[in-house]
């Protein structure tokens, strides 16, 4: 009975660490990616410790569809962070102590749609 307790409570703070560690941002991709002058702008709280950002997508209006661009090359670091590619996004995790602005930007495509994105992402660390 021991056992069973323990192991659940281990798997609960698994669960609530996972979801503090990659808390979402609160803001948007923004536009202009198709044109290659995309402008995300994105918050965060320091005591999150990183955020996820989700994939920027290719739409198409006609069909009313969207389709994420997976493939990502980041093409400028941030300065006072870092941002990892993972299957469900982007995840910027900024410097111990760091505040303000910090800027990345990337390219990012999809093999089930021709064309390029890019832009760059502001994440303000409050």
């Amino acid at each position: 009975m021991r056992v069973g307790a323990s192991a659940a409570i281990a798997f609960l703070v698994g669960i609530l660490s996972a979801s503090v560690v990659h808390a979402a941002c609160t803001g948007s991709n923004g536009r202009g990616w198709g044109s290659g002058k995309g402008a995300g702008k994105f918050a965060m709280s320091a005591s999150d410790k990183s955020c996820r950002i989700g994939f920027t997508n290719f739409i198409d209006d006609k069909k009313k569809t969207q389709v994420p661009a997976t493939q990502v090359t980041v093409t400028r670091s941030p300065k006072s962070g870092k941002v990892q590619v993972t299957g469900k996004g982007l995840v910027y995790t900024p410097n111990g102590g760091f505040k303000g602005s910090d800027t990345f930007c990337t390219k990012n495509t999809s093999p089930k749609v021709k064309g390029t994105l890019a832009g760059c992402i502001t994440v303000t660390v409050r």
